[in-house]
């Protein structure tokens, strides 16, 4: 079991590198989830249903959330053909098992610190050499993918879920040399719901500790650090672009115009592809806020269950809290919150208690 954990491990540092398409890039999947899959079975034979039966007790919002979805999904089933009924069917397959994954993983600790140590460096490693070896993604604009130059982007080839890996790992990791690191790289990433995202939970944290010296520094440090990392050349890296910021309120109305024509429980999770006006593949599956897609999926129903999930699980060990207000802030801005890679990362380091 460790050994599978370990290669999971590996295969998720690939990032969008292990990534298999099909259907014009309808259905992902990504090489970690395949043993990802084999190593719940493995629990499973081990554990049976016991660990379901304590998640039952702990996370019960987590099932009345999921519920909730497949509700939605089902609702206007006939109204889809049935591709997109499989489509939808198969996000949904994905939450349930990340859930599932995370009910079963509490069982078995012993891989979890040192598999997320791996993947921390990893990261680290690959990021670094696309910054100063491969630089500029504009060459797969033609893939969907946004054209970042000069932003750390790593092997996730999107600097909001990029950074949200890189802040992930500077609230988690104890090594100092690695936090700074860390810090470093999210400077580079010019991406400003992070900067705000970790600002305001560094703050939290601190105000919690009643160490307030320390926000003053923090801030300090982290200001001089962002207006003294290179900005060659390019939009991406002019921290006052407003293209941005008008094209996220664009998405934003046109969700909010899209949820109040089916306010309850929404056109199904996950839909949003079929019912969205956009250019790019992978804008096109969701909106520009985790918060806003729960909304216009599911509906004012799942968007009330998904915060209660989210209160839930801030419960579950010592770092639970800052990381769902780090990303909860992010995703206000950005869909983090439901992407893999996140949900991976965030629900891995809730299972060690």
């Amino acid at each position: 079991m460790t050994i599978l954990f370990y290669l999971t491990a590996f295969l998720f540092s690939l990032g969008q590198l292990g990534r298999v398409s099909f259907f014009n890039q309808q259905v992902n999947y990504y090489l970690y989830e395949i043993i990802l899959t084999l190593s719940l079975f493995v629990l499973f034979l081990r554990y049976r249903f016991q660990p379901i039966k304590e998640a039952w007790k702990k996370y019960r919002p987590v099932f009345l959330f999921l519920f909730i979805l497949l509700l939605s999904l089902l609702f206007d089933l006939p109204k889809y053909n049935l591709f997109s009924n499989i489509v939808g069917s198969l996000y949904l397959f994905r939450l349930f098992l990340y859930f599932l994954f995370f009910f079963y993983f509490r069982y078995y600790l012993p891989a979890i610190k040192k598999g997320i140590f791996l993947i921390a460096v990893l990261t680290i490693i690959s990021t670094l050499v696309q910054y100063f070896l491969y630089p500029d993604l504009r060459n797969l604009f033609y893939l969907g993918w946004d054209p970042h130059l000069f932003r750390s982007f790593g092997v996730y080839f999107d600097t909001a879920i990029a950074a949200s890996i890189f802040g992930i790992f500077f609230l988690t990791v104890n090594q100092s040399i690695i936090k700074i690191i860390y810090l470093i790289l999210i400077a580079l990433s010019f991406s400003r719901s992070i900067y705000l995202g970790l600002s305001l939970t560094i703050i939290y944290l601190f105000i919690k500790q009643k160490q307030y010296k320390k926000i003053i520094i923090f801030l300090l440090f982290f200001v001089t650090l962002i207006f003294l990392i290179p900005k060659p050349a390019g939009e991406g890296v002019n921290l006052k672009r407003l293209y941005s910021i008008t094209s996220r309120a664009e998405d934003y109305r046109q969700g909010i115009d899209l949820w109040k024509k089916k306010p309850v429980l929404g056109y199904g999770y996950n839909r949003i592809r079929y019912i969205k006006n956009s250019d790019s593949v992978h804008s096109s599956t969701a909106f520009s806020s985790s918060f806003l897609t729960i909304l216009v999926s599911s509906g004012i129903l799942g968007l009330l269950s998904f915060i209660w999930t989210l209160w839930s699980l801030s419960k579950s060990n010592k770092t639970a809290q800052i990381l769902m207000i780090f990303l909860s802030i992010v995703s206000l801005f950005d869909n983090v919150l439901l992407h893999p890679f996140i949900l991976f990362l965030l629900l891995i380091n809730l299972s060690d208690k």
